[in-house]
């Protein structure tokens, strides 16, 4: 029996110490036993500390015996560290004895004394000196694992199955020993402390490493944690070479098991006792991360595979069971990687023809970019190819891109070079949104086309396919979508590649406006993606129709279609379940619900961590414009809103998607008298949308800004005949808004309610609120002059009207008529002069009415006024 003396012993038992007073602080491990095994509360009487070598359980029972003898009333501490060579009984039996009688208990000494006299012919057990103790009693027993011969641990086995009521045990190993504890478990006997509870959290990880004046980032603790998985002896492995380190990153990132100093430590403490064999088994089985029974099988090509993994986990060797059908086993990382660092003395060949081995298992059972992966490790190009050939198009969709990317990087390069390995990565660059080097493998396939491939047809789909993608990014889209049109046959037999063909082709068809066409492919799409069970794609397919039936004015339709998709759905947040976010943001937003609407895109803006990403940019625009409504500083809102679209990359979009919003943005321009930006974005509507009704609609809006009501009602009348359709569906809602104002305007009393009872009319069935609430002031005139006459659409009416932002009375004087004709001037920033000469007054009159707007809204400025005038609900 050896006593560990690695530090000063406390008085009265052999406790170990480690590094003097430098041991990390384990609170919750110590209060833990504290509460199982000392208060009034603990039912066990037993702790069994088990856990692999490394792990810190002689430091913590050293930490909390000495922790015990700080107490007023502390117990008496009997310590005991087995070794190899107490394996028979009189050797155990000398070595329980000595350290009961070292354990500072007067009494218990002497009784111990009277144990070993020599005059006894036969030794009194142990347990019967114990029953006499009348103080509390500590018995904690080290590297009990090393206890195996019957003769030996027949003495202890009597002591935990009756032990003295003043006494407690603690016995701690790398493993169980052969003793009664599942019994003694079912009695509620025993406080078990696994490898798990042992394992450090990242708080004690930063308080050992700091005792080698070690101090990390939180991504680089998060990285050596991940290394380590919380093993105490790979940390202060690293706690002593991160020391003084100049670059802690790069050597957290190389820090694997062939380190020489976690080599060694491996070999001397865990790695020792096992056979060739059993090292062999190892060596064999750590070609996969983690491994089934069956696979053990195929790798090493033993029949007892299941034996040799069970006596690895009895020993608590560094080896991990899930609770995945059937079970699967995995090495810790250090162990993993130093293995795969031993591997290569079994011959190139030998680890190859194993990397296939594991190829052809994960293939067989589905899992594709294992299979990928060690079938590139292989040097299996051939199968490598055909593989990608079957299912790289469903690895992409199904999100697996950077793995499929980082893998083929390090493929050979004939494997890189095959047309159908350029076609996976480029769906790979266009999933991750880099649609740049996507479009630059594509071109340069052109030179090689079509590839030698028994499959080509199916090959030329995907790539023309991948075009259309591209398309969509960067534009140029309608011969792109002509290419495909060419070579899509129809089923291919394929669900994966039909739904992905049919998803772009549909994308494409909706960035044209071909809704119809659109909506029979995206609907097609997703009946292929439930067939092919690719719920990615299927997502995908849901947000592009959700896209399309807000164009269409279908806003319950695609509000349910993005519910599908929202995060809360598919479990965390995605890029697409970002984009359906949005749309649903839309969704709400035309509405008039804008306060939810900024909150959902806020969420996007939070989570898309990429500022230049087309996704971030559009949920900035889209916030930036909910948030009006809101917002404290509506001058200043606006003004950040104009900031963000100038920002914006130039990218296609849906025409109707963005072409929903742009009557909101043009309104809140004009409002503030902003006519320069209302320019630009009439420019860039015409550029991006072309003659559409949403064009002419916005043209329109200018006009009776700039009270040109003639002007206006040319622009309008083309798209209220329907001879121009308007993109986004909701701006013929906003058209006969405009229509009624312009009657309003002329004192056209029957054609302006006849134009408002359109308007509700179209906005009813998908309660869109939003066109009145842009146009408040004259919805709210129009509403107030046409009140009861709408019959069976008096109730929504009514809603539209509680709807409105309310007008402020705080003028203490009324405008007159004349008054409030020149405020409808003001915003257009006209000089008084040219006011005057449409007005058909003198200057002087404009003058005149000027001072007296001034003075009723309190203001000295022109521009004031216009905030003034909008602010009260006047505009």
């Amino acid at each position: 029996m050896s006593i560990a003396q690695d530090g000063n012993s406390t008085a009265g038992a052999d406790i170990p110490a480690f590094r003097g007073d430098r041991v990390v602080s384990r609170t919750r491990l110590v209060d833990a036993l504290d509460a199982a095994l000392t208060t009034e509360n603990g039912s066990a009487r037993i702790a069994l500390v088990c856990a692999p070598a490394g792990s810190g359980k002689t430091t913590l029972l050293s930490t909390w015996a000495r922790r015990l003898r700080t107490r007023l009333h502390s117990p008496a501490i009997a310590w005991t560290t087995v070794g190899e060579r107490d394996n028979t009984a009189d050797t155990m039996h000398a070595s329980l004895t000595r350290a009961l009688a070292n354990a500072g208990h007067s009494g218990l000494r002497q009784a111990c004394l009277e144990l070993s006299t020599p005059a006894r012919m036969q030794p009194v057990p142990i347990v019967d000196a114990l029953r006499g103790l009348d103080e509390p009693l500590w018995l904690i027993i080290d590297d009990a694992h090393l206890l195996h011969e019957p003769a030996a641990l027949a003495e202890l086995e009597a002591i935990l199955r009756a032990p003295p009521e003043k006494l407690k045990i603690v016995v701690c190993g790398r493993f169980e020993p052969p003793l009664a504890f599942q019994q003694l478990r079912l009695e509620g006997r025993v406080f078990d402390l696994t490898f798990e509870e042992l394992a450090f959290t990242g708080n004690e990880a930063a308080e050992l490493l700091a005792e080698h004046t070690v101090r990390l980032s939180d991504p680089q603790l998060a990285a050596l944690m991940e290394r380590t998985e919380g093993w105490a002896a790979g940390l202060r492995l690293a706690g002593m070479s991160l020391a003084e380190h100049p670059d802690p990153g790069t050597l957290i990132a190389n820090f694997t098991g062939d380190r020489r100093a976690v080599a060694d430590y491996l070999i001397e403490q865990v790695l020792i006792g096992l056979d060739e064999r059993e090292r062999d088994f190892l060596l064999r089985t750590s070609v996969p991360n983690d491994f089934t029974v069956a696979l053990a099988e195929q790798l090493t090509g033993r029949g007892d595979a299941h034996d040799v993994i069970d006596a690895l986990e009895h020993r608590n060797f560094l080896v991990t069971r899930t609770d995945l059908s059937p079970k699967t086993f995995r090495y810790h990382p250090l162990l993993r990687s130093y293995l795969r660092a031993e591997i290569s003395r079994l011959g190139h060949e030998a680890v190859a023809d194993l990397e296939h081995v594991a190829a052809q298992w994960y293939a067989e059972f589905g899992n594709t970019l294992l299979s990928l992966e060690h079938g590139i490790t292989a040097g299996d190009h051939d199968d490598v190819v055909a593989m990608l050939a079957e299912s790289g198009l469903t690895l992409i969709q199904d999100g697996h891109g950077a793995a499929v990317e980082r893998l083929l990087v390090d493929a050979p390069r004939e494997v890189r070079k095959n047309p159908i390995t350029r076609l996976i990565r480029a769906a790979g660059f266009l999933d991750a949104g880099n649609p740049r080097v996507a479009a630059s493998i594509l071109a340069s396939l052109e030179d090689e086309w079509p590839p030698p491939d028994c499959a080509r047809d199916r090959v030329t789909l995907l790539r023309e396919s991948l075009r259309v993608q591209t398309a969509s990014y960067v534009g140029d889209i309608a011969p792109a979508l002509d290419r495909l049109c060419l070579v899509d046959m129809g089923n291919s037999g394929d669900a994966d590649l039909d739904a992905f063909v049919l998803l772009q082709r549909g994308r494409g068809q909706l960035h044209l406006g071909r809704l119809a066409d659109a909506e029979e492919s995206l609907r097609t799409a997703l009946i292929h993606a439930r067939e092919s069970r690719s719920p990615r794609t299927a997502a995908q397919a849901r947000t592009t129709l959700a896209v399309l039936a807000v164009c269409s004015g279908r806003i319950s339709e695609a509000t349910e279609l993005t519910a599908e998709v929202l995060p809360r759905a598919l479990g965390s947040s995605t890029s697409e379940s970002n984009r359906a976010v949005l749309v649903h943001a839309l969704c709400r937003y035309l509405r008039n619900e804008s306060a939810d609407a900024a909150d959902l895109a806020a969420s996007v803006v939070t989570t898309e961590t990429d500022p230049q990403s087309d996704l971030h940019q559009d949920a900035s625009i889209a916030l930036a414009l909910y948030a009006i409504d809101n917002a404290d500083d509506r001058r200043a809102a606006i003004a950040a809103l104009h900031g963000r679209t100038t920002l914006r990359r130039p990218a296609p979009r849906p025409p109707g998607a963005i072409a929903a919003v742009f009557p909101s943005m043009l309104l809140v321009y004009l409002d503030i008298g902003e006519t320069a930006w209302g320019r630009e974005l009439l420019t860039a509507a015409r550029s991006t949308l072309g003659r559409t009704g949403d064009v002419a609609l916005l043209e329109a809006i200018f006009h009776l800004y700039g009270n040109h009501f003639e002007r206006a009602r040319a622009e309008l009348r083309p798209v209220l005949d329907g001879e121009l359709l308007c993109a986004a569906a909701t701006n013929l809602v906003t058209a006969w808004l405009v229509e009624a104002e312009l009657a309003r305007r002329r004192n056209h009393d029957a054609r302006a309610h006849n134009a408002l009872a359109e308007a509700l009319r179209l906005a009813e069935p998908e309660t869109v609120l939003r066109p009145f609430h842009d146009m408040a002031a004259a919805s709210r005139e129009l509403l107030s002059a046409s009140h009861g006459r709408f019959g069976a659409r008096d109730d929504f009416a009514g809603r539209v009207w509680s709807s409105l932002p309310r007008a402020s009375n705080k003028t203490t004087e009324k405008l007159t008529r004349r008054e409030l004709d020149l405020l409808a001037e003001l915003p257009t920033w006209r000089t008084a002069e040219e006011i005057a000469a449409d007005l058909c007054v003198s200057v002087n009159t404009v003058k005149t009415h000027l001072r007296g707007i001034y003075r009723k809204l309190g203001v000295s400025t022109r521009r004031d006024a216009v905030t003034a005038a909008h602010t009260l609900g006047l505009l």
